[in-house]
């Protein structure tokens, strides 16, 4: 019986520790990753990489995840222009280039 319980709060305990928390967040900070609807885990992984909620927010909305996000905002796109070079049917470094050369992409009517 004894074995058991020591199994059960083994078990428990990894259970804890295994699962992503708000550490190293603030009450305002969690409070504005649960009001956009981000779990401790989505919270995490935005915030390592450098967005707060306000802007992972903004990227989600317009399609994009962490990584395509962190990629895109390293060159100074926002969320919008991204987004719009995207749905016109441009990769990153394809963008890149014709904003440089001051091209900007058309939205199509669909």
């Amino acid at each position: 019986m004894n074995k058991l319980i020591v199994i059960l709060v083994a078990c428990l305990l990894y259970g804890c520790a295994s699962a992503p928390t708000w550490k190293g967040m603030s009450e305002r900070d969690i409070a504005e990753w649960k009001a956009i609807g981000f779990d401790a885990a989505q919270a995490q992984t935005w915030s390592k990489k450098g967005f707060n909620a306000e802007q992972s927010q903004q990227w989600s909305k317009a399609s994009f995840d962490v990584e395509s996000a962190m990629d895109w905002s390293k060159e100074k796109f926002n969320p919008e222009e991204a987004a719009t070079w995207k749905q016109a049917g441009f990769k990153l470094d394809d963008a890149i280039d014709d904003r440089a050369k001051g091209l900007t992409p058309v939205k199509m009517d669909k």
